[in-house]
């Protein structure tokens, strides 16, 4: 073969591959900022929780305040709640959607819940700790989005019954209550109320919380997983206040 047609074959070659690289490095742009715009981005959701981590731990502090006088300032408007208005009993939940303890605690107290509803009024407080629990911010995201709907506490349910916090769990779970998706998605994406997550973390250090769950009970802080037993103290204890 001559020499010029084969340095031309070998330019050719080159050109292909350097063409062919090209367009893999921009698929793989493309695909990357698609699922960025689709689901946000994690890193920046993220952000929200970090300057709070310092403030939490796991360690229970028996020196702490154990109740809190005025706890009604805690009860924010936009706070999914659910019972009875004017019940006898307040129970607000601190809880963090990946929190093993609080995945745990779920049936009992969803248990509770239902005993005791003529009687207790459940007010939810979103505390995400992302530095232990990574995905715990985007899903606290998507239940405010649920809530916009009227639907936190069929979200609530999903999450707790299914135990998945990827994404496309987080999307289904809104599929699966009757959400409007595009609706929910645009407020997921946007971030829409990620000011009233904050609002709840800087409440939970506000008191000294610690850690998740953390229940206060008429104004009676209580920490970690109850059982049945002792739920059924402590709503007897402030029915006969």
């Amino acid at each position: 073969m001559p020499k010029q047609s084969k340095f031309w074959k070998y330019l050719f070659i080159s050109l292909g591959i350097i063409i062919g690289l090209i367009f893999i490095i921009f698929l793989g742009f493309f695909i990357y900022y698609s699922i960025q715009f689709k689901y946000g981005n994690n890193n920046d959701i993220q952000k929200i929780t970090k300057k709070y981590e310092p403030n939490f731990s796991t360690a229970i502090d028996k020196n702490a305040p154990q109740n809190i006088s005025d706890y009604s300032k805690l009860l924010q408007k936009y706070n999914p709640t659910i019972g009875a208005k004017d019940a006898k009993i307040t129970i607000m939940a601190f809880i963090d959607f990946e929190c093993p303890y609080c995945q745990a605690s779920y049936p009992i107290f969803a248990h509770v819940l239902e005993k005791y509803k003529p009687v207790v009024q459940v007010v939810f407080k979103n505390l995400p700790l992302t530095e232990i629990h990574p995905n715990a911010t985007l899903a606290a995201i998507a239940g405010t989005c649920a809530n916009e709907q009227n639907k936190f506490w069929e979200y609530y349910d999903q999450i707790f019954t299914a135990k998945k916090l990827d994404t496309d769990s987080l999307y289904n779970y809104g599929t699966n209550i009757g959400l409007d998706i595009n609706k929910f998605d645009l407020c997921v994406k946007s971030q829409k109320y990620v000011d009233n997550i904050e609002r709840d973390l800087t409440d939970a250090v506000s008191i000294g919380l610690r850690g998740t769950p953390t229940y206060i009970i008429n104004g009676e802080i209580v920490e970690g997983n109850i059982t049945a037993d002792e739920w059924d103290k402590l709503i007897i204890k402030n029915l006969n206040k």
